[in-house]
């Protein structure tokens, strides 16, 4: 049998556990499958893992996602001989084995491995941040050996993991599962960038009143703690048998296609996360009022990131993502009114909100695209090795296409095309997805 036939069967067996409500399969298997199990452990132990998962998510990825804070602090105090463009590698190489690694993770986990997966990337993260904290001033390649190797080895050894982990406690339902997860990172992300003595996490504020390392460690210090009950929250569960899981064929095109439009999304939709704090301090905005635009796109994107997810489980994954990543797409061309506070505090908002629907949802889509339990680490670690390309190469070609001179116009242009390519091709994906589904209905 071939691996599209194994793949088909597959498939066909299953696609009512999570295609029956879904747009792009327009209900034609509704009925075919035996439901699987609301909570394979129990709800308690179900819902304890995603809190575990969550709190992973918070500490690893909010190093990422605070970039922006990390970036304006290093252009303009800490590695003053480094342009903005030979800085976003840092956050370009984090991303890139954030995303990268998680073939690696989620094949691991296949295999059974999970509690020493999240175990190892849990040290490496915090040895690699400790370590951050005793880089000197002006001195790039430590920086990008803590932050960017370092760090990013710990994330991408968590990441696919976490997703991995929690999503199958809900069979069928993995959307809200994920959604929360992946919120995380958002909240973690915009609490690092706030840091005030009060809620114990902000970065913007413990830097000038502290130092670089002090601030540096004070929030290592939170991870470890984070890091540390979220490893014991997780229970693994157990995976499904070999022959209810089927042959993954990664050539199914439209999995193939889906990985392109991720990659073009998170080629162009980066540059507004990682350049927005510039972007604002070029237009000589209220220091105070910068940071707390970061964070306010942060929290927008971890609530759009958990949001949209309800509503997938509910109304078909792929269906929801495209229209977010519409949305999205037009959401970029606000920036081009964010030149002043109350512009820039919409944009924050909206992009934000619709940009974290679309990331929150990639990994959904990709499964719902896919047998239900056929190797769902491999599958999603796969499905991130040509976005951590757009994200190693996104930021600093974004940061070439605005130049020295910060032509801002042009980086607008560039994010709003590639993500409303991106969701054209999903479009494109999910209709080859209908045409296969009814062709097999017809041979029924």
């Amino acid at each position: 049998m071939s691996k599209q036939a194994s793949f088909e069967k597959a498939h066909h067996a299953e696609a009512g556990s999570h295609d029956a409500t879904d747009p792009s399969t327009d209900g034609s298997e509704k009925g075919l499958a035996v439901t699987p199990p609301r909570h394979p452990v129990g709800a308690t132990k179900a819902w304890l893992t995603v809190l575990g998962c969550f709190f992973i998510q918070f500490c690893t990825v909010a190093s990422v996602n605070s970039f922006g804070v990390f970036e304006d602090y290093y252009v303009s105090e800490f590695l003053p001989s480094s342009s903005a463009s030979r800085v976003s590698w840092i956050i370009g190489l984090e991303i890139l084995l954030q995303l990268g690694l998680g073939v690696i993770g989620g094949k691991l986990c296949d295999l059974g491995h999970t509690r020493a997966v999240f175990a190892t990337g849990s040290i490496v993260y915090l040895v690699s941040f400790f370590m951050l904290s005793l880089a000197k001033e002006d001195q790039y390649y430590q920086v990008i050996l803590a932050q960017g190797v370092g760090m990013g080895i710990g994330v991408g050894l968590c990441y696919v993991p976490a997703l991995v982990t929690a999503a199958l406690h809900f069979p069928g339902r993995q959307a809200i599962a994920m959604g929360i997860v992946i919120s995380a990172g958002s909240f973690g992300g915009g609490i690092f960038s706030i840091f005030t003595p009060l809620s114990a996490v902000m970065i913007n504020q413990l830097i000038p009143k502290h130092g670089f390392p002090s601030a540096i460690r004070a929030t290592a210090y939170l991870s470890l703690g984070l890091l540390a009950v979220g490893n014991l929250l997780i229970t693994v569960p157990p995976r499904p048998p070999k022959a209810v899981a089927g042959e993954t064929p990664l050539l199914y095109t439209p999995y193939l296609l889906t990985l392109f439009s991720g990659f073009l999304g998170q080629l162009g939709g980066l540059f507004p996360l990682f350049y927005i704090q510039l972007f604002a301090d070029s237009h000589h905005m209220a220091e105070g009022f910068i940071f707390y635009s970061v964070a306010a796109m942060s929290f927008s994107t971890a609530f759009g990131r958990v949001v949209p997810s309800y509503f997938a489980d509910r109304y078909g994954v792929v269906g929801t993502y495209i229209v977010c990543a519409i949305i999205n797409a037009g959401c970029a061309f606000i920036m081009f009114g964010a030149s002043h506070p109350a512009g820039l505090i919409v944009f924050c908002i909206f992009y934000g909100f619709f940009f974290g629907s679309s990331t929150s949802l990639f990994s959904p889509v990709i499964t719902a695209l896919m047998p239900s339990e056929a190797d769902r680490g491999k599958v999603v670690g796969v499905a991130m090795a040509p976005v951590a390309i757009s994200s190693l190469i996104g930021s600093p070609v974004g940061g070439a296409i605005i130049g020295s001179s910060l032509d801002w116009w042009k980086g607008i242009v560039w994010t709003g095309v590639l993500m409303g390519t991106s969701a054209t091709i999903q479009v494109v994906a999910r209709e080859i997805h209908n045409r296969n589904l009814r062709s097999r209905k017809a041979a029924v």
